[in-house]
């Protein structure tokens, strides 16, 4: 099993922490030894080539007691810069071994020249000390190496030269001070060149770890990003052995935060976010941020499906609770989708795309869920290509349709309006559930189309009808997001003859956590038009009561969970609608309760204080002739006195 751990994802330090990392001073010196390392290692070649070419001149031209001891000498230096130059300088070395080397070396060429000179000494041949001097300025890897050769010559040179007379003396002293300084000069030149070298070669390695760190890396969480997620699932993926488990996240109600408090709070929110993640999970898993308030998990160790949704309960439970950022108290929640390799897929992309299914069917169904990809999941994404190509190819306005279902005024007793549901009755696949070509039409951008054929269609049935009657027709989160997707709709309202003060526009709670500021200006046009605003499904998604009063509404419609638990719990229940009705009443609002199948639901409705209901009780979603019908049949006068 390939395992992660978390050196392969280390949060991306500070870029001022870096450099100072790479600068610091030893860092310097193991790149003072890189660049030193070839200059004594090719010092110690023609080193070797001379003392060992000097053993045999002093075989042949020495007598056999100065042969043993200047050709030991010189035989031993050559032998040791062998040693030096192929075992000890072949291997790892640190600055440290590196200096001790060039000492060593010229140390054995100062001995070599004070024996000579001990047994054949002659006052010009005190230059050697000279040019041991200019060999230790190059061949030395420190200033320490550099002036402990230099100064042990130029003693040991004075010291014979005063030996030979005064004017010997006089005139080496001038020589070794010019050496000196030039050996000084040399230094120094050589070794500020090498340094600039070694500086900008560190630096230029410094960027380009923190481009490379900054491609693989978010600069906001320090996590890996999706190039690094993607990158590492393709290498996992790669091994046969392997089993993955990917975790997609999103943030439920991040949007509202960036709106409300602006980015930096949001980042700041994104952050710690990041950090609650990291400590639901342990160490071996992967965490990633693919961008925006999404989130991955890639999980490589043998899991349950139990140990799975506690990891992924845990994690949703860390994210819902309560932030603190800049003194600001916030509230998210996080929807998490997983999918198996190689059970769902055998690529690292439809791995991804199967747990990204498992999401939405996680923020589908209740946000802060969680939900493990299985075969129906893979039936429903098969359903979805399918309705998606269809849908691209139909003849949508000869397809689409609506039915309408009555809405009743418990008070006056009589049907108030209608709401427009939308109905596609495809040749090829038959009648489609509407969630699904919805959603299709929303991922494939036919949202506009869709909208503006079926409100048209409800319109058309809608203007038949008496004054007192109105139409209700849901909008998409993305129609209201989209500002010629509003002035289209604008447009059909008003050419189609109804009075706009007769058409309610329903939205969902998504809107919230889509955006929000767009959407509040799309709602604030169509009700400067005259257009009422219903907010639809109230309580079953983000629920934030900081934002009903920010939009321009005009009805609340209750989910229909709050009905169904009237037969479950009916004291509970009851009491969650009256709170709702109240709400809608210190508001100015119509309320209105969906679902409503029986009587006895009717009478525990009405004892909430809510007025206007809907379902199947008073009526299944009909045709428009049916409609129409059933209007009549109540009579026109009925209606009429309902509308006043």
């Amino acid at each position: 099993m390939l395992a992660l751990s978390r050196s392969h994802y280390p949060e991306l330090p500070p870029p001022e922490e870096l450099d100072s990392d790479a600068l610091s001073g030893e860092n310097l010196r193991e790149q003072m030894v890189i660049a030193y390392l070839p200059i004594v290692r090719g010092f110690l070649v023609p080193a070797i080539c001379y003392y060992a070419i000097i053993t045999v001149a002093h075989f042949f031209y020495e007598t056999w007691e100065n042969f043993l001891t200047l050709g030991g000498i010189s035989l031993l230096t050559a032998i040791i810069a062998f040693g030096l130059r192929n075992v000890w300088l072949a291997r790892r070395i640190d600055f440290r071994a590196l200096e001790a080397a060039s000492l060593t070396m010229n140390l054995l060429i100062y001995m070599n020249i004070v024996s000579f000179l001990s047994i054949h000494f002659e006052p010009t041949k005190l230059v050697y000390f000279v040019l041991l001097i200019m060999v230790c300025s190059t061949s030395g890897v420190s200033f320490r190496v550099v002036v402990l050769g230099g100064v042990v010559s130029i003693v040991t040179m004075l010291w014979m030269a005063n030996r030979a007379g005064g004017d010997i003396f006089l005139q080496f002293a001038f020589i070794g001070l010019a050496g000196a300084f030039a050996a000084i000069g040399m230094a120094m030149l050589m070794r500020g060149a090498i340094l600039r070298a070694v500086r900008a070669r560190v630096t230029a390695d410094a960027l380009r770890r923190r481009a490379e760190r900054q491609a693989d890396f978010d600069a906001l969480t320090g996590l890996p990003n999706r190039r690094n997620f993607f990158a590492t699932l393709e290498q996992l993926m790669a091994s046969p052995a392997a089993g993955t488990y990917v975790g997609i996240i999103d943030l439920d109600g991040f949007k509202p935060v960036n709106d409300l408090y602006g980015h930096a709070v949001g980042d700041d929110l994104l952050v710690e976010v990041s950090r609650r993640i990291r400590r639901a999970c342990p160490p071996d898993y992967m965490v990633a941020r693919l961008g925006g308030d999404e989130f991955a998990l890639a999980i490589t160790r043998p899991l349950s499906e139990d140990a799975l949704m506690h990891l992924g309960t845990a994690i949703c439970e860390a994210l819902r609770r309560p932030f603190t950022i800049s003194d600001i108290p916030i509230a998210i929640s996080g929807s998490i989708g997983f999918a198996h390799y190689p059970t769902n897929g055998v690529t690292a992309r439809q791995i991804y795309e199967r747990a990204d299914h498992a999401l939405y069917c996680a923020k589908r169904a209740t946000r802060g869920d969680v939900v493990i990809f299985t075969e129906r999941h893979e039936a429903e994404m098969s359903d979805c290509g399918r309705i998606e190509q269809t849908l691209r190819n139909a003849d949508l306005v000869r397809e689409l349709c609506t039915v309408f279902q009555p809405q009743y005024d418990i008070l006056k007793g009589s049907i108030s309006g209608f709401e427009a549901l939308a109905r596609w009755n495809s040749p090829t696949l038959g009648l489609v559930n509407p969630g699904l070509f919805i959603a299709a039409a929303e991922r494939t951008g036919m949202i506009e189309r869709v909208t503006g054929i079926l409100l048209e269609k409800a319109l058309a049935a809608a203007v038949t009808w008496p004054e007192g009657i109105t139409l209700s027709f849901n909008l998409s989160p993305l129609d209201l997001v989209s500002a010629r997707s509003i002035t289209n709709v604008m447009r059909i309202v008003r050419e189609s003859g109804i009075a706009p003060e007769r058409m309610t526009f329903e939205i969902t709670e998504s809107v919230v956590v889509s955006d929000f500021e767009r959407a509040r200006d799309s709602l604030v046009a169509l009700a400067d038009m005259g257009c009422k605003i219903a907010l639809d499904d109230f309580g079953a998604g983000y629920s934030s009561f900081g934002y009903i009063h920010r939009f321009p509404l005009h009805r609340i419609k209750t989910d229909r969970c709050f009905v169904t638990r009237l037969a479950e719990d009916n004291v509970v229940g009851l009491n969650i609608l009256r709170a709702i009705a109240e709400l809608c009443a210190n508001l100015g609002v119509e309320c209105l309760a969906e679902g409503i199948e029986t009587e006895e639901e009717l009478r525990s409705v009405q004892s909430a204080g809510i007025r206007f209901v809907q379902g199947y009780l008073h009526g299944r979603p009909m045709g428009a002739a049916e409609a129409a019908e059933l209007i009549a049949a109540r009579g026109e006068g009925e209606i009429l006195a309902a509308a006043g």
